[in-house]
């Protein structure tokens, strides 16, 4: 096999550590599970830029942007949080400046305040010798909890709180008391009884003032928690439509149903991208494209994989550009699926007779089953179904929360690389999840952000002239950070001479 020439590429700083959450906790941030960090890698006008934003996990909150340019010729970088509904003239604050990083030329930092739950893009512009150019990164703000006072303080403030209490009755009873008793006379029985009055009756006060700011705290308490973000409820499940056997995904959310239509947006061109992942062994994946049966029910034709355990996650953007993930655990059994399976389904056309028309498989669909390769030694290379091969060629030792570029690269037998084609609209997909279900992302060349949500927030698709960086022929390459430690599969699929290829691998995230 022919040598083959390494990846040409500037290596992404490490970035600082961010503080940790709730481990496991799903979080939302452009349809994720377990990270809400957002890697965005495009151009502003004559700048390639590599954006990283942490949202806040509180809102109002301040996101940590950090954004790198490349190269020399930059004078001032700038930021700006955009709502979905803002005004087109006055509905934003003005831009902040991102101040450069000590020690590194290239990186620029900046915190800007979310303050209200949606979504937001957030405007990068960079001007320097190059002229001025801006691109909009979309962001999901979401509340993910409250900050609890911590117990040892809130006794504190209780204490104080009786303390004050006490000190409000004791100078009403002294104040009626005293009030009107001669100077060097003491206070007689009758001035004793009126201030013990005064007293008990300022106690009943304050106690009622200490209810009732009490029931308005633990009210306001319950609208902030109220406004904590939580994943819409669905239920999967294999059903059988008109002789085939389907995957339903049915959004039983109250929020969600009861609705006469599907306030959704096509992210690269569908309303839902499903992954299927089979665990706990990751030997079975599929990339799917349900479509809507009613508006709130989705159905896809069962992909060539066998029964067992399967995790689901479906890739979902509202008319708002606000992306989440929905998801949920389903069993197949060999019952379910002995039916037409989607490789027996023909590719658009009309559905033939006794065919639900929804069930038409899509010429985007993908499905894999084998053994996810280890990243270890020298080199790391996954088999693809056409006899080619994929390598990995990124960081062989990752770490939680340090920025990595993920770069793979396809080869043909003979050792050249490959040419890939557009595979919905981008040089490839990645699908990555930890080994337990607790982390789950969707990946692009342009890092983790939604085309849809971009669709909606910045209609004029600014910064994304390219899909990602520019790389040599055969690679591709994913700005990212693991948020947590562990075992992690990860999933790349490219387009050649029409079909859609799958790689899969297998690596550790260190802590």
């Amino acid at each position: 096999m022919a040598a083959r020439p390494p990846v040409r590429r500037n290596r992404a700083a490490r970035l600082a550590r961010a503080a940790a959450f709730v481990g496991g906790l799903y979080v939302v941030a452009t349809g994720h599970v377990g990270s809400n960090n957002v890697f965005f890698s495009g151009e502003a006008g004559p700048y390639p830029v590599s954006v990283v934003i942490r949202p806040p996990e509180v809102i109002p909150g301040l996101a940590e942007i950090s954004v790198r340019v490349p190269g020399d010729g930059v004078d001032r970088v700038t930021v700006r949080p955009v709502r979905w509904d803002a005004a087109p003239e006055g509905g934003a604050p003005p831009p902040d400046v991102a101040v450069p990083v000590t020690g590194d030329p290239e990186l620029y930092a900046a915190e800007l305040w979310l303050m209200t739950v949606g979504a937001y893009r957030v405007e990068v512009a960079v001007e320097g010798s190059r002229g001025a150019g801006e691109v909009s990164v979309p962001v999901t703000s979401v509340m993910l909890g409250v900050l609890d006072l911590p117990p040892g303080l809130g006794w504190v403030l209780f204490a104080l709180a009786m303390l004050l209490a006490a000190g409000v009755v004791a100078i009403t009873g002294a104040a009626v008391r005293e009030s009107q008793v001669p100077a060097g006379e003491t206070a007689g029985p009758r001035q004793l009884r009126r201030a013990r009055i005064a007293m008990v009756a300022t106690a009943l006060g304050v106690a009622g003032i200490l209810y009732l700011g009490n029931q308005w705290w633990e009210a306001v308490d319950r609208d902030i928690r109220s406004g904590i973000f939580e994943r819409l409820a669905v239920e999967g499940a294999i059903v059988r439509d008109r002789g085939t056997a389907a995957l339903e995904i049915a959004i039983t959310d109250p929020a969600w149903r009861g609705r006469g239509w599907t306030p959704l947006v096509p992210d690269h061109g569908k309303l839902m991208h499903l992954f299927v992942v089979g665990a706990p062994g990751m030997d079975a994946f599929a990339h799917l494209h349900p479509v809507p049966v009613d508006s709130s029910t989705f159905r896809v034709a069962w992909p060539d994989l066998p029964p067992g355990e399967y995790r689901i996650y479906g890739d979902i953007v509202q008319e708002s550009g606000f992306a989440q993930t929905v998801v949920d655990t389903i069993t197949v059994d060999e019952a379910a699926i002995a039916l037409p399976v989607a490789g027996d389904i023909p590719v658009a056309g009309d559905a033939p007779p006794g065919m639900s028309a929804g069930l038409r498989r899509d010429a985007d669909d993908s499905d894999w089953t084998g053994t996810p390769v280890a990243v270890a030694g020298p080199r790391s290379e996954a088999p693809l179904a056409d006899g080619s091969t994929l390598e990995w060629q990124g960081d062989r030792e990752l770490r939680v929360d340090e920025e990595t570029l993920l770069a793979f690269r396809v080869w043909n037998p003979d050792g050249k690389p490959v040419e890939l084609e557009p595979y919905m609209g981008m040089l490839s997909h990645a699908a990555i999840t930890r080994d337990d279900g607790a982390v789950f992302v969707h990946l692009h060349p342009a890092g983790t952000i939604s085309m849809g949500s971009l669709s909606v927030l910045a209609p004029d698709g600014s910064g994304m002239r390219r899909s990602g960086r520019d790389a040599p022929t055969g690679v591709v390459e994913f700005p990212f950070a693991f948020p947590q430690p562990g075992e992690y599969t990860i999933w790349v699929q490219v387009k050649r001479e029409g079909r859609v290829l799958t790689g899969a691998f297998q690596a550790t995230v260190l802590d």
